[in-house]
């Protein structure tokens, strides 16, 4: 049986702060028994190192955590000093070759696998609307239809879940059309709601139901909807009407809604974090991330602790997320043991790709 704070570590989603589980790591670890671990290059230093970090990871964890990375390619490529660079999403849509998507993506979890990695906060579902913005999406979308994106990020997920990684579509309900980055600030999406269910959605609606390609788990955006919140400035992942009742009573989605970063400018210049913790839980997120700071991990767990006792989050509420979690991680595989020759193989077959890709791009563009 659980304490009820190492139940609500079960929600959180945590970065950690380097290459190696410290004294300080480890007693953040086994102390808040987050229910997911993402790393990012900082904790990345060799393919052997990673793959004794998230061996570590596991050995302080009272349950198998989810252990993810964003694995995207291009512009949001982690691996990129371990295992050379990855192509965007763009450049495989520009080339309009499914296949490679599905290449891309059975690469992709045959590096991440040994590893230790269970996860991939990939793909982005996201309609590229105005490639020029500055909103932090630049190549990192599959194209502007959403037909295209379902073709494209579809293969992909199948590669990739075949190959024993989940994956986890981001961001929802769409972040293509917005001017801003959300990293910075809190977009707006001026969408109407019939323009989002006929483009932005559709993408989800199709990926929830296909066998093959079924998304497992959702990353919640940080921006605002007035199609569905008014003009009140709610961010997507703190609203009740979007994380529930879009999300789970209209689109009857059963996976994972993990929240977007909550150390992001998004939230931190909207609203106190003690209290956005509570609000993004309570719109029906299942987890919540925090990818920097311990001390906000401990305050998150501390916020929800008080939120339980108070009565304020009933216990069937966190029950109802702590069931989710558990039935995704029952489908996440074992990783596979490390081996320095099959890492080598996979990042040849990755060189193989991106060259693919890189020139077959533009090739596309000297025609074009």
């Amino acid at each position: 049986m659980f304490p009820l704070e190492q139940k609500i570590g079960q929600l959180l989603f945590i970065g950690l702060p380097g290459p190696a589980l410290d004294a300080e790591s480890q007693r953040l670890i086994k102390s808040v028994q987050p229910g997911g671990v993402i790393l990012f290059t900082r904790n990345l230093e060799s393919p052997q190192q990673t793959a004794e970090l998230t061996a570590d990871i596991r050995r302080f964890s009272r349950v198998m955590p989810l252990i993810s990375i964003d694995q995207e390619g291009g512009r949001v490529d982690r691996l990129r000093p371990l295992a050379g660079p990855m192509p965007a999403a763009k450049r495989i849509a520009i080339v309009d070759d499914a296949k490679l998507a599905f290449e891309l993506g059975v690469v992709t979890a045959d590096l991440l696998r040994p590893l230790g990695f269970n996860m991939n906060f990939a793909p982005v579902l996201d309609l590229e609307v105005g490639g020029d913005q500055p909103n932090g999406l630049e190549e990192r979308c599959w194209g502007s239809h959403a037909l295209t994106v379902i073709r494209f990020a579809g293969t992909y997920l199948e590669g990739l879940q075949n190959q024993g990684i989940l994956g986890c579509g981001k961001h929802f309900p769409g972040l293509g059309d917005t001017t801003v980055d959300s990293h910075h600030t809190l977009p707006t999406v001026q969408r109407s709601e019939k323009q989002l269910w006929d483009e932005d959605l559709r993408v989800y609606a199709d990926l929830f139901g296909t066998l093959y390609t079924r998304v497992p788990a959702v990353m919640i955006a940080h921006a605002s909807y007035p199609a569905f919140d008014g003009y009140g400035g709610i961010p997507a992942s703190l609203s009740h009407n979007i994380v529930t009742d879009l999300l789970r009573k209209r689109m009857e989605f059963s996976g994972i809604a993990i929240c977007d970063d909550l150390e992001m400018g998004a939230i931190q210049k909207t609203i106190d974090f003690a209290e956005a913790v509570t609000r993004a839980f309570e719109a029906g997120n299942d987890m919540l991330l925090i990818c920097s700071r311990p001390d906000l991990i401990y305050e998150a767990q501390s916020a929800l602790m008080r939120a339980v006792e108070s009565g304020r989050i009933p216990r069937q509420r966190l029950e109802a997320s702590i069931d989710r979690i558990a039935k995704i991680k029952a489908m996440a595989m074992a990783p596979q043991p490390y081996s320095a020759e099959a890492f080598r193989r996979a990042t040849e077959r990755l060189s193989a790709i991106y060259r693919a890709a890189v020139e077959s791009s533009a090739l596309q563009g000297s025609l074009s």
